[in-house]
Parts: C-alpha cells; structure tokens; sequence
C-alpha cells in the first residue's frame, strides 16, 4: 500500500448514473505502478445506486467518497472537486474511462522535468473505434502559448495531471445555461497561462465513446440547442486571453483570432449567411453576459472588418488559406518580438516546421 503522507496526486471522480462503469474506472486507478495518490468520488444528486457501486473501494484509504445532496451537474461537480485541498497535481477522471497501468508514472516524470508545465497528458485512444486524439505540445512565451491553444482547441489535456499552482491562477470552470459543454477550452486556456502543455506521445488515457455520456447526450440535442452554445466558447477564450493583452494591437489580434477561428469552423451554422449570424451571435452573447469589455463597441468594427477577410480568402484555395495563416503569424510575431527581425525570422521558420509536423502527424494517424 502507498504511503499516504507523500501523496502527490488528487484524483477528482465526479459521477452521476454511473453504476454499471465507475468500479472498472476505480479499479484501473488502483492498478496503478505509482501508487501515491488520493481518489476522490463525487456522487452527484443523491445517486444511490452509484454510491453502492462505489462503497467496496473504500476500504482501500486512498478512496473516499462525497455523496453530493443536489444536483450539481458535471460542471460544478468538478468546480466543488476544484475547491478541495488538492495535493501537487490534480487528475480529471471520467467515471467511464480507463488508462494504462503506467499512466501516473510516466506523466508524473515528465512533470518533475518539467516544472513549468501547467499540464502533462499523454494521447487518448477511443474504445471500440481505431481513432484517437492528441494534441501537440504547446510552449513558448505567454502570449505564444495563448495563441497556439486557441487555433488547435482541444480537451486534451484536461485528461492529464494538472498542477496545482495552475488551477490557483485559472480559477473554476465557467457555467453557462446549456450545461457549459463548451467551457473547459476557456479553462484550460486560463491553464496555459501559466505554464506549458506537455504531451507525452502514448496512447496511455483510453476513452469510451458511449450514447449516455455528457458529449453524446450534447450532440443528440436539436440543432438549434447546439447552436445556441457555440458562441459561449468565444466569452470563454476572450476571458482567458484578454489578461495577458498589455497593448491594443495584441487585444486587437487575439479578439480577430478568436473570432475568426469560431466563424472559419462553425460546425452548427450551416447556410449561406452563417458566418453573419454567427458573428452576431457571438457580440449578443457578450452583451447578455455583461462581458463588452472583453470586445469595446469601438473595437468592433475591425474585428469584424478582420475575419470577413479570412472568410473569403479562405474560401478560395488552400494555399490562400496557407499564405493567410503565414501573414496572420508575421504580425504576430512583431508584436511578441518588436525589436529583433532575427527572432521574428526565426519564430515564422518554427511555426513552418511545426504546421508542417502536425500535418504530418495526422496523416499518420488511423482514420
């Protein structure tokens, strides 16, 4: 048994309905190589018969559970985890997902490598389907680190071991009144404020694709309620970015990002006019909100002047989409190195490289 007084792990479980998947969840943790951890189980409203599912664990001292009177739903299920006396590192786990014995020793190795690492995750292979999801390391100064989470947007991360001293400065996940399916990209770009995303190129995390859970139950929602969410995602990324603006050319540059990228992807805005509404939509959502400040009625205009400009370049051919996204990284580069033309060189030289690995990378990955 480990030793509990060198804990260095907080395991938050939040679970609801997961009667029939949570004791190969639990038993997968207590498979684990590295053993020095605690695991704590959030059994949302009241849930009985997840409760009894659960009970046997706790003789193991590394396991306790908090059966939650109400319904907090997954988003303040993990906030309530959040707020607890987390140890060195904090681990998101999903009641119906596993992970490789190894999983905690590899990461937590990378992570005492790495001691400016906000997160370190591994890739995560989906169960029953030769598919998986990574997403590249993501390092480099603050504002290059912002940058680089908002245009790939992935989850990721939040499946890895995530430090303490991060979630301090990010704060709790946002809510919102779709159930805030949305809302862990604006925390985890809040995460990459303070430190780097580190992958671990495994397929440790193993992930079950399944009708019930929280993602299929969102995407099984009318359209119209889908739709409806997708502009929560820009208050989100605005919230976490604008902190880190310190002149208005960079606010300017990552309030066009945002937006841009939201508008380029708009996988529930189909039609000829999506883009418009879905603009429109994104400016009411931070006016119901009270959140104009992160987007000034002055600021606007060129915002909107911005991304109508990457529309129809992108419309016309992939290598005006290319030569777009080269320009749009020239300029960025001159606002996080101003005075030296070497490192403006040598930053749109690394950014090649690296789009041209991620190319690379996901050609060579199972369809």
């Amino acid at each position: 048994m480990a030793n509990l007084s060198t804990q260095r792990i907080t395991v938050g479980l939040p679970v609801y309905k997961g009667a029939d998947r949570i004791a190969k969840s639990l038993e997968c943790l207590q498979r684990q190589t590295f053993g020095n951890f605690e695991a704590i189980i959030s059994v949302d409203d009241n849930d009985a018969e997840t409760a009894a599912a659960c009970r046997p664990f706790l003789v193991d001292p590394r396991f306790r559970m908090v059966v939650q009177p109400r319904r907090l739903d997954w988003v303040g299920n993990f906030n309530w985890l959040l707020q607890q006396d987390l140890k060195e590192f904090f681990c998101y786990r999903q009641h119906d997902d596993t992970t490789a014995p190894e999983f905690f020793e590899v990461l937590l190795q990378a992570a005492d490598n790495e001691t400016n690492a906000a997160a370190v995750y591994c890739d995560c292979q989906f169960i029953g389907r030769d598919d998986f999801q990574i997403l590249h390391s993501i390092e480099g100064k603050s504002l290059d680190r912002m940058l680089q989470y908002i245009e790939r947007g992935s989850a990721v991360p939040v499946r890895g071991l995530i430090r303490r001293a991060a979630i301090q400065q990010a704060g709790l996940v946002r809510s919102d009144e779709f159930r805030a399916p949305h809302q862990i990209y604006g925390w985890l770009a809040k995460l990459v404020r303070w430190g780097n995303f580190r992958r671990i190129p495994k397929a440790l995390y193993y992930k079950l694709e399944h009708p019930k859970n929280f993602t299929g139950d969102f995407f099984a929602k009318p359209e119209e309620q889908r739709r409806a969410a997708w502009p929560t995602i820009f208050t989100g990324l605005l919230e976490a970015a604008m902190p880190l603006c310190r002149t208005p050319e960079e606010r300017l540059y990552f309030q066009q990002t945002i937006l841009g990228r939201l508008v380029t992807y708009r996988p529930f805005y189909p039609g000829k006019d999506s883009s418009g509404r879905l603009i429109t939509e994104c400016l009411e959502r931070l006016r119901v909100e009270g959140n104009e400040h992160l987007l000034r009625e002055e600021e606007v205009p060129r915002v909107i002047q911005e991304v109508e400009t990457r529309l129809a370049l992108f419309e016309r051919s992939q290598i005006s989409r290319v030569l777009y996204d080269v320009r749009q990284r020239s300029r960025f580069g001159r606002l996080i190195y101003p005075r030296s033309r070497m490192r403006r060189v040598m930053y749109i030289v690394r950014y090649l490289l690296e789009r041209f690995r991620y190319k690379m990378t996901r050609m060579l990955l199972p369809e």
